[in-house]
Order: structure tokens, then C-alpha cells, then sequence
């Protein structure tokens, strides 16, 4: 099988993940939100517009991308290779680990936040008559760098986790173009991401970057206390 017969067989869902990551990209940036809260309200994206692009991401990647990647291609979920046991009990762990790691970035980014729940709860009060307290530190609100717990040794520890998991994963056909596409996600957004942030918190995140690997541990650094 060559790379042009690849691009071939999987074209609908390589341009479907390349939309799918372009928009989920631009949803993120502050310049496309202020353009939402003109069109709609400035209350609305504050306060639902984070659940919204979650639901949204989730659908376009899991019922979009997926249907078109898996679904189309039942006969290249086939393994390429079989494991000694040796290797599969270590896949196993690693693979089990990388579940581990994005549970604890997750947990420690607020997940009610992350989701938008915390922010959606806060205008459902609102809208009742009963404004509640603003936090004084909202991470996607981008008032908060977190540089502790996992964040200490990778900036993108969910990213790194979701590539350990598909890494991991059963060495077929439809995993391997799969984790070849989150790659170059990871990599281009991880680019502009990294432009944002340095952006939003100046020069205390370039001196997290000095620190912190964005995908490795610096293992000849010592992490954040």
C-alpha cells in the first residue's frame, strides 16, 4: 500500500479532521469569540459559548471524523503485527497510564470549567435572578497559568496523553493514519496555542517555556514546585 493510495483511501476523513482541527482552532481564539459576542451577546459567550464548542468539537470528532475514518474502512482494523507478551503487557501499561495522565490534567484544569458547566451554571443563575460570585481566577478565561502537578513536566499534558493513548492503541491500519493526523494537530496547534498563551501571560509563560518541555519532560530540568 503507497502513500498515494493512502491519500486515496482516506481522503474524506484527512479533509474532514483538517476542518474539523482548523475550526476547533479558531473557536478557541479570542478574536473569533469577540466576533460571536457582536452577532450575539457578550453574556452568551462568556457564559455558554465554552459548553457549546465542547458539545460541538465532540459531535464533529467522534460522529464527523470517526464515522468517515473507521466506519468506511471495517477491513483495515485489522493488526498489523502481534505483540510478544512481554510488549503487550508494557503497551498495556502505557496505555493505561495515558488514561491516568489525561484524567489528572483534566481534574487539575477544573474540568467543571473546561467543560463550560461551571461558566453555563453561572449565567443560568444569572438569568434566574441570582448573579453568583465571580471566581477571581478562571483558566479558560485565561486569568490563570497552570505550571504545577503534571503541567510541572509537559505543558500539554492532554495532548501527550491522547497520543500515548492512540500509540498504544492496536497497530492497524485506520490507528496509524488516525495518530499520524492528531499528530500534525498537536503539532500545528500546539504551535499557536503556544503563540496564545505567550500572548495572553507574557513573560511569565515564556519563562514556563524556558522550563517545561511542551510534549517531553526536560529531564535535566527540574520541574515546578
Amino acid at each position: 500500500m503507497t502513500l498515494v493510495s493512502l491519500l486515496g483511501e482516506y481522503w474524506a476523513s484527512l479533509a474532514a479532521f483538517g476542518v474539523f482541527g482548523l475550526l476547533h482552532s479558531i473557536g478557541a481564539r479570542e478574536p473569533f469569540k469577540d466576533c460571536l459576542a457582536q452577532w450575539t451577546s457578550p453574556f452568551f459567550v462568556e457564559h455558554f459559548w465554552r459548553f457549546l464548542y465542547c458539545a460541538l468539537s465532540y459531535v464533529a470528532l467522534y460522529y464527523g471524523v470517526a464515522s468517515l475514518h473507521w466506519a468506511r474502512h471495517p477491513e483495515n482494523d485489522i493488526w498489523l503485527a502481534v505483540y510478544p507478551d512481554w510488549l503487550w503487557q508494557l503497551m498495556t501499561v502505557l496505555h493505561l497510564g495515558s488514561v491516568a495522565l489525561m484524567y489528572v490534567a483534566f481534574l487539575q484544569s477544573d474540568y467543571l470549567e473546561f467543560l463550560g458547566l461551571r461558566q453555563g451554571g453561572r449565567g443560568l443563575l444569572a438569568l434566574l435572578g441570582r448573579p453568583a460570585r465571580q471566581p477571581k481566577l478562571e483558566l479558560f478565561g485565561t486569568h490563570r497559568l497552570v505550571v504545577r502537578g503534571v503541567y510541572a513536566w509537559v505543558r500539554h499534558p492532554m495532548m501527550v496523553g491522547g497520543l500515548l493513548f492512540l500509540l498504544t492503541s492496536g497497530p492497524s491500519v485506520n490507528n496509524l493514519i488516525y495518530t499520524a493526523m492528531y499528530a500534525m494537530y498537536m503539532a500545528i496547534g500546539g504551535y499557536y496555542e503556544e503563540r496564545r498563551m505567550a500572548r495572553i501571560f507574557g513573560e511569565d509563560y515564556r519563562r514556563y517555556q524556558a522550563r517545561v518541555g511542551a510534549f517531553f519532560p526536560r529531564l535535566w530540568c527540574r520541574p515546578v514546585e
